[in-house]
């Protein structure tokens, strides 16, 4: 069991795309190393090992043995770690205005920020898998703007769950889909 650390600490750990890929790959594969999670998520060696000791260090990952690998390397295995039932679970909901929802919405931004980078490595690599970006400015109340979001969250998920899962034989792709609310400017003085 690793050494406990603080629940901010924990979100700040989590909070990142990179290593939310990871955990969701180990979840799925079973045991990995370094390189085999750096080539799936499409990084360099260091920044998977990076990302990796961060995990191990917050209580998601955990080693997994050696095993023998090329050029008689010995390769580490990492694995998810089931979370405990006694763990304190990561929890999301904050206050307005307070310093952890600051923080939350900056690591928001850092994941949407990510998951640009990568969508611009793959157009440059790929252009023909590029779905697109679109942007519209709207200018309403904030109880509008509200409900509007909240329309657009209803409306995605009532999509997910239409999607029939794919065959064992079909192609499949993975995409993000990312509606984010940007104010442009900072909310009227009463």
């Amino acid at each position: 069991m690793t050494t406990p650390i603080d629940q901010q600490e924990r979100i700040r750990t989590w909070f990142h795309p990179l290593r939310i890929k990871i955990v969701e790959l180990l979840r799925a594969r079973g045991s990995m190393t370094q390189t085999e999670l750096a080539r799936a998520i499409d990084a360099n060696t260091a920044s998977a090992r990076y990302h990796l000791l961060r995990l191990v260090r917050a209580g998601f990952v955990e080693h997994a043995g050696t095993r023998p690998g090329p050029k008689a390397i010995t390769e580490k295995l990492f694995r998810h770690i089931q979370q405990e039932p006694t763990m304190e679970p990561l929890t999301f909901a904050t206050k307005h205005g307070t310093a952890q929802d600051r923080e939350m919405r900056r690591l928001s931004l850092d994941s949407v920020t990510e998951i640009h980078r990568v969508g611009a490595r793959i157009i440059q690599r790929e252009p023909q898998r590029f779905f697109g970006i679109h942007t519209q400015e709207i200018t309403a109340t904030p109880e509008k703007l509200r409900a509007l979001r909240d329309a657009l969250k209803a409306t995605l998920a009532g999509f997910i769950a239409g999607l029939e899962a794919p065959g064992e034989d079909e192609k499949i792709e993975r995409a993000t889909v990312c509606i984010n609310f940007y104010p442009h400017s900072a909310p009227a003085e009463t």
